[in-house]
């Protein structure tokens, strides 16, 4: 039964590969497929795969052995390790001991006392600080003697040195704030 619907695969992907008309070929491939004629044999692949597999038996034990030890130099330079720790399947140490701190006046913020930040997240943790001093910002721009001008972000990335990460390594609020300087409204007097 599986060996049908292989040849049906067969015969359905040899119709429409040389062009002839889908009705004229669904009747064929049906026809086909009930009759029991051209089904193709399971066993049979690829010359692409039966030759790799012939060359690869082939080699002496000798060339073998040397390719398996240039596969194992590849394994050990320090591009291969790098690699590795990018990838996770290694420690970083680098990545794994950075501490995060805030350096604004500001003691409602996070950050106040160094933190880790796990490199694959820091974006969206700075950010989410950096956000935290943009609310800052718009609660005193919303006094009466207060207007908030403009409020901008800056992420900064780096790369680690040690495995090559990229990551964001901090952020930057930059915030303006117009005053009185009597306590007046910004706006002046309603009418």
């Amino acid at each position: 039964m599986m060996i049908g619907a292989v040849g049906a695969y067969g015969a359905y992907n040899s119709i429409y590969a040389s062009g002839a008309t889908r009705a004229a070929g669904s009747t064929a491939l049906h026809s086909a497929v009930n009759e029991g004629a051209a089904v193709m044999p399971v066993s049979s692949a690829p010359e692409v795969f039966s030759n790799a597999e012939t060359v690869r038996l082939a080699k002496s034990p000798e060339d073998m052995k040397a390719e398996a030890v240039n596969a194992a130099k590849v394994m050990e330079s320090p591009a291969t390790e790098r690699m590795r720790k990018r990838l996770g399947l290694e420690k970083c140490e680098t990545c794994e001991n950075r501490q995060y701190v805030d350096g604004s006046d500001e003691p409602d913020v996070s950050f106040k006392t160094p933190g880790h930040i796990d490199p694959s997240a820091s974006a969206s943790v700075v950010m989410s600080h950096e956000r935290e001093h943009v609310a800052n910002a718009i609660q005193k721009g919303s006094k009466p003697d207060a207007k908030l001008i403009s409020a901008s972000v800056t992420l900064h990335t780096s790369i680690c040195p040690e495995c090559g990460r990229a990551y964001i390594s901090g952020g930057t609020t930059r915030t303006k704030i117009k005053h009185t300087s009597d306590g007046s409204p910004i706006d002046g007097p309603k009418e």
